[in-house]
Formats: C-alpha cells, sequence, structure tokens
C-alpha cells in the first residue's frame, strides 16, 4: 500500500508541477498577445486579426487550470465555519462529505464538457480557423484533473495541504 500511495503521490505532484509551467507559458503568451494586439492596433495602425482571440482562449484555460492549482493548495474561497467548529471525528466526517460533492459535481460537469464537445465537431473560430474544441476542451480537462486531485485528497488525507 505505501509505494502505492508513493507513487500516486509522485504522479500527482508531477502533475500539479506541469500545470504549473504550462500556467506560466499561457500567461507570458496572453501577455504577449495583448501587447502585439496593442502595439500592432495604436503604433502600426493594422490591428492583427487573431490577437484577442488567442488571448482570450488562454486566459479560458488558465482559469481552468488556475483553479487546479487553487483547489489542491486549498486557496478558493472556503467557508470553514463548520469544520472549525467540529474538531476530531465530526471534523473528518464533514471534511470527507465536501470532498466527495467536489469530486460528484466535477465528474458531472467533466461529462457535461465532454458532451458538449461532440456537439462542436466542425465548428473553427472565427480568427485563428482553429477548432472550437480546444477552447472549449479546457473545462472537462480540468475538471477530470481536479476529480483526480480529489480523489487523493480523499485517500490521502495526510497529503492534503489545508
Amino acid at each position: 500500500m505505501g509505494s502505492l500511495r508513493n507513487g500516486v503521490l509522485r504522479v500527482e505532484g508531477f502533475v500539479l508541477q506541469t500545470i504549473k509551467w504550462v500556467l506560466f507559458v499561457m500567461m507570458a503568451g496572453m501577455t504577449l498577445s495583448v501587447l502585439l494586439g496593442v502595439l500592432f492596433r495604436y503604433v502600426l495602425k493594422d490591428s492583427l486579426s487573431w490577437s484577442e482571440e488567442l488571448a482570450r482562449y488562454l486566459m479560458i484555460w488558465c482559469a481552468c487550470l488556475g483553479a487546479v492549482v487553487a483547489y489542491r493548495e486549498g486557496s478558493h474561497f472556503a467557508i470553514t465555519l463548520i469544520v472549525e467548529r467540529f474538531h476530531g471525528i465530526f471534523g473528518k466526517i464533514i471534511t470527507k462529505v465536501a470532498e466527495s460533492l467536489v469530486f460528484i459535481f466535477f465528474i458531472t460537469v467533466a461529462a457535461k464538457g465532454i458532451t458538449l464537445l461532440f456537439g462542436l465537431e466542425g465548428q473553427t473560430t472565427p480568427a485563428m480557423q482553429i477548432p472550437m474544441g480546444i477552447p472549449y476542451l479546457a473545462i472537462p480537462a480540468a475538471c477530470l484533473v481536479i476529480v483526480f486531485e480529489s480523489l487523493v485528497m480523499f485517500f490521502f488525507s495526510d497529503a492534503n495541504p489545508r
């Protein structure tokens, strides 16, 4: 059981670090896209058709992947009044119920997001002409990672940073 736990926590740490690096690159790309858009529009008087669209889709991905990091690090807004009032076994039960509800919610959103992706087949973005599934993929992808994180936190509560 110890080697399984260590393996899962190693994979989880790798996934989280990879997401943080991807977020860094996406934020840099979004910043560069906005700066180029402003430069071309107001300085060179010739706007780029794709810069706003790219920045928008990168921001969507950053918000979704950022939610994964915030969930894992316990940075999301939370009402901890109930958990703080009950210590010991009742606090642990409430925490497990909350983690179970998070799991159910995000598995449902991921399933609906995947269904939405199938409905977007053949549609492309207006400026960049990339499949619309790429921006919309952020929702189920982030939800599935949150589902993984919730399972890790449920079964390995001592790995929970909160």
